[in-house]
């Protein structure tokens, strides 16, 4: 067993936001040497349709999701869902603005 799965849930932070600017806006920061995994997701658009993608950087890490007015999408893999390149932020690309809302866990890898 890695280090790294004996040591799981001490490895995993936890991260939420909300923003309503269509934009590309920031989850989580870059951690100099370290990529981000995320491991689950749970997106709510508040007030309207949102069209969503996360980003490291300029690389597209998911397709768009669309999520109607006051609906809610997650997602988890104990494994990771995607994970940005080294020393990438995570962002939230957003279409429209309407207020979104959610929280992330990952780990730093």
């Amino acid at each position: 067993m890695s280090d790294f799965q004996a040591n799981a849930f001490e490895n995993v932070k936890f991260v939420s936001w909300s923003d309503s600017d269509a934009a590309s806006n920031p989850v989580k920061t870059a951690e100099t040497l370290y990529k981000i995994r995320v491991l689950s997701y749970v997106l709510n658009a508040a007030g309207g349709e949102a069209d969503l993608s996360f980003y490291g950087g300029a690389t597209a890490l998911t397709g768009a999701m669309e999520v109607a007015d006051n609906a809610t999408i997650s997602a988890s893999s104990p494994y990771g869902l995607f994970e940005t390149a080294v020393n990438e932020d995570l962002d939230l690309l957003q279409t429209g603005g309407t207020l979104v809302a959610g929280h992330i866990s990952y780990v730093l890898v």
